[in-house]
């Protein structure tokens, strides 16, 4: 029997290199609907176009001629007329694909022909353009994106109503251009269409791009441990605001939100701005390398406190047994966690901001640095438990691959390296990766944690790092070396070079105690949840960690609240963002 047009069309996109047939067949693939049609090699013979566009015609009288360009930005080349006869049309497309700027641009080799029918139609983005708001849906009738439909995705209401559609074609364009992101990972927008008897399909599909100018003030994207660790939990922005935050009391705006599902930290006026200082004199240098220096000691002091107390304050939290404790000692346990993070991570962001401060001190002497030297300057240098449980990691993936040629899920491994999979994540059990989220699981948890883990360790990362900094540190004292006063200017950098890397120690040991912390606020979260699935309250146990610690303690004492709803939006917030390419900074400034 032969294949249907429909799968005819899905194999056909499958097989093409365009970047369009190639974000249409994940929607297809994503059971997102997509306008069905047939798509034509060029150059194609008359027959052929017209056997196409009576085919197209069983969808819907009015046929789109719709080409697939190698190069999006060669579309703008070419300028067709959607509206009139569809063969006055397609020689005109066809005469505009033979133009020489298309060929430049690397011409067009297929064709889709898609029948729909004429109204409704229109376009959509999955985001406000103008201002980079996510979450807010824009649907317009027609070509033109005039008279808009604006519809808040989260809860799918109408917030402005537009022209040309009527509520519920409106509503189901927006869903569709929804899900389209959804599946696709980033903003996009999107032709649509009707074709006989059904919903709106994607006719046509294009990436975004934002400049996110949503909200009141200035925000950028909190950085504590790496540059950006993914989506992160209500809980942990919780924590972060708590440790962050620079008032009290329910009228103080925060200082830590989630956008993108990201923390983003409330910028003021008076950021530093590395890269742009130029050298000053030598006393001025000195004066601020002293004066660093100064501000770094209580801040390595409290972090080497911190590292020394940490091993007996977790044997402490970890004596008692969460399941075991009334309601009362588990709120307590809850929010004794709590603290413990937002403790560390308050430690932690002093010890980023020293880190500024010395890198700030480090251009006074010698001028702006090359730019692998900052990150490289000022990345946490790992503890020796965690490089050892680094490298035992790494020859463990090793051996799995020497033996297999990939790494392969445990039961296809040998005796030998069965037991050696096992003892692994028996060590591992009580350590988790680094990061401010709260969500993650320990290393050893079960089989399917440790293959992640084994999958994403890098090969040389402890030692890359350290190699790197070694080079910055010498490069910085060749640069300051050729300024004038070389020599005493060179002794200053190295001394501030030094002190960078005792802040990156220090650094390391406490994102440590953050991941312990943070493993044990999992903990106590979770049994809190378990008890609130066993009410009826929420789904999951792990659903406790998408609440903040106030909206927690709230579902607990049982005072009502749609809990369960608020976690289903925020995990599906963290599915949403969790492939974009989330921007350093929004909002003014």
């Amino acid at each position: 029997m032969g294949q249907s047009p429909r799968r005819r069309m899905d194999e056909a996109l499958a097989a093409s290199a365009t970047p369009e047939a190639q974000d249409l067949s994940r929607l297809l693939a994503a059971s997102v609907p997509v306008a069905g049609g047939c798509v034509v090699d060029l150059p194609a013979d008359a027959a052929a176009l017209r056997r196409a566009v009576e085919r197209a015609r069983h969808a819907g009288p009015c046929v789109q001629l719709l080409p697939l360009y190698p190069d999006p930005s060669a579309a703008r080349l070419v300028d067709v007329p959607d509206e009139g006869d569809v063969e006055a049309r397609l020689d005109a497309l066809l005469e505009a694909l033979q133009t020489p700027a298309l060929r430049r641009a690397g011409g067009v080799r297929q064709l889709r022909v898609v029948g729909c029918e004429p109204s409704p139609m229109g376009g959509a983005t999955s985001a406000d353009r103008e201002r980079g708001d996510p979450d807010e849906l824009h649907v317009w009738s027609g070509t033109v994106a005039r008279g808009v439909w604006r519809i808040d995705r989260r809860s799918a209401r109408v917030v402005q109503a537009g022209e040309g559609l009527d509520v519920r074609t409106a509503e189901a364009a927006a869903d569709l251009v929804d899900r389209a992101q959804l599946a696709l990972g980033l903003p996009v927008e999107i032709r649509w269409c009707v074709q006989r008897g059904g919903r709106p399909a994607v006719l046509t599909v294009e990436p975004i791009e934002l400049h996110p100018t949503f909200i009141a003030g200035s925000w950028s994207r909190l950085a504590l441990v790496a540059a950006d660790e993914g989506t992160v939990a209500p809980l942990s922005i919780d924590a972060l605001d708590r440790a962050l935050s620079t008032g009290a009391g329910p009228e103080v705006e925060a200082t830590v939100r989630r956008f993108y599902a990201r923390p983003y930290r409330r910028r003021g006026s008076e950021a530093a701005k590395l890269g742009r200082q130029e050298p000053a004199s030598f006393a001025l240098a000195a004066a601020g390398a002293a004066q660093v220096a100064a501000e770094a000691a209580p801040v390595l002091t409290d972090a080497l406190r911190f590292e020394r107390t940490l091993e007996a304050t977790v044997r402490r939290l970890d004596r008692p047994r969460l399941a075991t404790l009334d309601p009362e000692a588990l709120v307590e346990a809850v929010r004794e966690r709590h603290r413990l993070v937002a403790e560390a991570l308050l430690l932690l962001d002093r010890s980023r901001e020293v880190t500024r401060r010395g890198l700030e001190a480090l251009e006074a002497v010698v001028g702006p640095l090359p730019s692998d030297c900052y990150p490289a300057l000022a990345a946490p240098r790992s503890r020796r438990t965690r490089r050892r449980i680094q490298a035992e990691l790494v020859r463990l993936r090793e051996r799995i691959e020497r033996e297999h040629g990939s790494l392969v899920a445990p039961r296809r491994l040998s005796p030998a390296t069965r037991a050696r999979w096992e003892e692994t994540k028996r060590k591992l059990s009580d350590l988790r990766p680094l990061g401010i989220d709260v969500t993650p699981l320990p290393i050893g948890h079960d089989d399917a944690t440790l293959l992640e883990a084994l999958d994403r360790v890098p090969r040389f990362g402890h030692a890359a790092r350290e190699r790197a900094r070694a080079e910055a540190a010498r490069r910085v004292a060749g640069i300051a070396r050729s300024r004038s006063l070389g020599r005493p200017r060179a002794a200053l950098a190295t001394s501030l070079t030094v002190l960078l890397q005792r802040i990156a120690r220090a650094k390391g040991g406490v994102a440590e105690g953050v991941a312990a912390a943070l493993l044990r606020l999992r903990r106590a979260a979770c049994e809190v949840g378990a008890r609130l699935v066993e009410q009826a309250i929420l789904d999951r146990p792990d659903d406790a960690l998408y609440l903040s610690l106030d909206e927690l303690m709230e579902a607990y004492s049982g005072e009502p609240g749609a809990y369960a709803a608020r976690v289903r939006f925020r995990r599906e917030d963290d599915q949403r963002w969790a492939a974009y390419d989330a921007p350093r900074r929004i909002g003014r400034g």
